[in-house]
């Protein structure tokens, strides 16, 4: 969902032909000043690791190949991950706007899974 594409997270993604690691803006702030690097945050270099290690897993059974894919907020990779996400704030969401806190605005025509799942319920209700 849109609504967790901001804030201190990383995430690990696969589907058929694509695995994501796509970084937070908080993480990456903290890999670039080195935090991984320093023996008293251990923690944060494994932390770093993990999904890398996953990714390999998933990567190693699988036939055919899939692309793999390190991201970071607000680069050019992170299309990948902005295409496969709910929408859930969008730029026509009126409960969210620049400077909030709900999630990172996704631009696209396509409706929230709960915008559908509402609009699929009225037309049943209506069809009754």
């Amino acid at each position: 969902s849109a609504r967790v594409s901001s804030g201190p997270w990383l995430s690990l993604s696969y589907t058929y032909f694509l695995v994501l690691i796509h970084y937070g803006e908080t993480i990456v702030a903290w890999r670039d000043a080195g935090y991984h690097t320093q023996p008293q945050y251990e923690a944060f270099r494994a932390l770093l690791q993990a999904p890398k290690d996953d990714a390999q897993a998933i990567i190693k059974d699988r036939f055919p190949v899939p692309r793999f894919i390190e991201c970071d907020q607000h680069s050019s990779q992170a299309r990948f991950l902005l295409s496969r996400i709910n929408p859930s704030v969008t730029h026509t969401s009126s409960s969210s706007g620049y400077g909030t806190s709900s999630g990172e605005i996704v631009f696209t025509e396509d409706v929230s899974l709960q915008t559908f799942m509402d609009h699929l319920k009225r037309l049943a209700v209506q069809n009754a």
